[in-house]
């Protein structure tokens, strides 16, 4: 009993020691009047059939967060080609040179969300989300605009139109992945969809991920709540840069209803940290 306590111990000054040595430092706190090209690229995308008319990614005044902060904003309507399946769209920002960042925290707020179901493709439920995170190294030789062999880590927060949560509660979702083809439709989860809790919807919350090359793990953080961790086998080679990002993303069933079904999400995010690869 005495050895198992001891491994605890030791296993939980490993982890403070390893979070502790981020060792993070502000990256962008969004004060500024416009986004900074020397910290930032734009990106958005829509799979074949779906159509996005309204979007944004600007610097606005947040009275829930009492600061300027980043706002994505991404309105999508469905593949009306198919009645079988689900399409995505994205509004997303890209770290400029994201190749060497290791740590990755951010403040959240989801604001507003429409999440509607589709009568002729009951069988996947729209799902709307803030995605965080994205390639953190690969285990080849990356090769750029090519996601093979890249192995991601994500933290999500969102809502999908078969939850049993009450009306306005989010959840947030950690996940691990390795792609085995160029633009990563096929891949390999290392480590399932985990449960980090629970948000409001208008409720900011602080999210951290974390890769730790020296444990092979990657570590997920809801606020001060207790780290989740998941490990991996596979070689930890040199990182792709680039692709890490801060994302709104809209999943939406194909669906041939009318109206045309449509989902949105609406969020800023605020106070980014990161740290670096040594």
């Amino acid at each position: 009993m005495k050895r198992a306590v001891f491994c605890l111990v030791v296993t939980g000054v490993l982890l403070m020691g390893s979070l502790a040595g981020a060792q993070e430092v502000l990256y962008d706190n969004f004060d500024g009047k416009t986004l900074d090209v020397t910290k930032w690229a734009g990106g958005q995308g829509a799979d074949q059939g779906m159509v996005t008319l309204e979007m944004s990614r600007l610097i606005k005044n947040d009275t829930v967060l009492d600061s300027r902060a980043l706002n994505l904003f991404n309105r999508s309507y469905a593949n009306t080609e198919s009645d079988s399946g689900h399409s995505t769209a994205s509004t997303r920002i890209f770290f400029s040179d994201g190749s060497n960042i290791k740590t990755i925290e951010a403040t959240v707020l989801v604001k507003k969300i429409q999440v509607l179901g589709c009568t002729a493709n009951p069988d996947y439920a729209t799902e709307v989300r803030v995605r965080i995170g994205g390639p953190f190294f690969n285990t080849g030789t990356p090769t750029s605009g090519d996601s093979t062999n890249d192995v991601w880590g994500q933290i999500t927060v969102g809502r999908t139109l078969d939850s049993e949560d009450p009306v306005g509660k989010l959840h947030i979702y950690s996940r691990v992945y390795h792609c085995n083809n160029g633009d990563c439709s096929s891949l390999n989860n290392i480590g399932d969809r985990q449960d980090l809790g629970t948000v409001k919807l208008n409720k900011k919350v602080k999210l951290r991920i974390t890769l730790d090359k020296g444990t092979k793990q990657f570590i997920f953080q809801k606020g001060n709540g207790d780290p989740l961790i998941v490990s991996y086998g596979v070689t930890d080679g040199s990182g792709p840069g680039g692709a890490k990002r801060l994302e709104v993303q809209n999943l939406l069933p194909n669906c041939p209803d009318e109206p045309r079904l449509a989902g949105y999400i609406d969020a800023s995010f605020d106070d980014i940290k990161v740290s670096y690869l040594p």
